[in-house]
């Protein structure tokens, strides 16, 4: 969901239950996935945020001190996050590089913990750079630990108004284990189908009926993000951590490819509106959907053509926290719509969401059909 650009992301248009909140073009930040920035006037080059994510055990760490000890490591700055009571990782990850500005979040899983412990680890780690006079950060990454939901993280990342950045999130995929059991499945879900990239790891070790299968996994559960499959480490933390591989490596939509999935806790859905919509009212919509689904609704990302102007809207969500819409000029053969991925929601819940609605600006929910390719 590489770096998407977006005049300013997640949280201006920032959906809550009720209604949703049309929020004034202020200062601060917003976040999603493509997008954590403020408005600082005119800047040639906006650093990234990179939120690392994946289950436990699926090779986080691993993948980030590979790119650390490459030399074009050298302007990142790291935030570490772990849930258990000694912070592990962070050891691992500062011992890849001695000079590596790094910050240690040790309150717990960082989606669940309480304050602005996010916050004061970016100053933290902002201050000691000002402070060595090295300059800016070309990146930050947060590795995350293996239980956190993205969700929480960009809510809280939307609240951040002192630097800007570009957000770009990022999910490991275990080859040798990408199958989630009934406990992990919300988890693993909500990281899978927020990531603009999936990356194949423990390639090593893995034959290639276990990468198809892994394959099968990452398209079930997001079908449009890029699926970075490459078995040498190091070539696979630079593709990973070079946004310039994601630009290139995919195009900006494939709407049209929906996937449906065979698990049957997780939905594929695609909303159609009959004809041009107007923008309060798809805010309404917007809003009305996230208040339904809370933290099972887990993607929502389309084209929608409004009322009153030749170009269409790029709708992107995280859960329930959206980017700020971007125009875009399509050609008319591509098709108009939002797709859903929630979970434990049916087809008849999303059918009611719009019962009130009137004729012509009611979506048309559909569950997808299409498996994927």
């Amino acid at each position: 969901m590489g770096s998407q650009h977006l005049d300013r992301h997640q949280g201006r248009l920032g959906v809550r239950s009720g209604r949703i909140a049309r929020r004034c073009r202020g200062n601060g930040v917003g976040a999603t996935e493509g997008g954590l920035t403020g408005i600082v006037g005119t800047r040639e080059v906006v650093p990234e945020f990179v939120l690392l994510t994946g289950s436990l055990g699926s090779g986080k760490t691993t993948l980030l001190c590979d790119y650390l000890s490459l030399p074009e490591s050298a302007d990142t700055g790291v935030i570490v996050n772990e849930a258990g009571e000694i912070n592990i990782d962070g050891a691992i990850v500062s011992s890849a590089r001695r000079d590596l500005p790094m910050t240690l979040l040790g309150n717990g899983c960082v989606c669940c913990s309480l304050g602005d412990d996010l916050h004061s680890a970016i100053d933290e780690l902002l201050a000691v750079r000002r402070q060595s006079g090295a300059g800016g950060f070309r990146r930050i990454v947060l590795e995350t630990s293996g239980l956190a939901m993205p969700g929480p993280i960009l809510r809280s990342l939307m609240r951040y108004d002192r630097a800007e950045y570009r957000l770009r999130i990022v999910s490991t995929l275990d080859a040798l284990a990408p199958m989630a059991d009934e406990v992990t499945f919300p988890i693993r879900s909500a990281q899978l189908t927020a990531a603009r990239s999936i990356v194949f790891t423990k390639l090593d070790r893995a034959g290639t009926d276990q990468v198809t299968a892994a394959g099968c996994v990452a398209k079930q559960f997001n079908p449009a993000a890029c699926r970075i499959v490459v078995a040498d480490r190091t070539a696979r933390a630079r593709a990973v951590f070079d946004p310039m591989y994601t630009e290139t490596a995919m195009p900006i939509s494939q709407f049209e490819a929906i996937a449906a999935t065979d698990h049957s806790r997780l939905g594929v859905f695609f909303a159609e509106w009959p004809t041009d919509v107007a923008w309060g009212d798809l805010t309404d919509w917007l809003e009305d959907l996230a208040g339904l689904c809370g933290d099972r609704l887990l993607r929502a990302k389309g084209l929608v053509a409004v009322a009153g102007t030749p170009k269409c809207l790029l709708i992107d969500g995280v859960g329930a926290t959206f980017a700020e819409p971007r125009w875009m000029e399509l050609d008319h053969s591509t098709r108009r719509g939002i797709v859903i991925i929630a979970r434990d929601i049916d087809l008849a819940e999303l059918t009611a969401l719009s019962a009130d609605y009137p004729e012509d600006i009611k979506p048309v929910v559909k569950r997808s059909k299409r498996q994927a390719a």
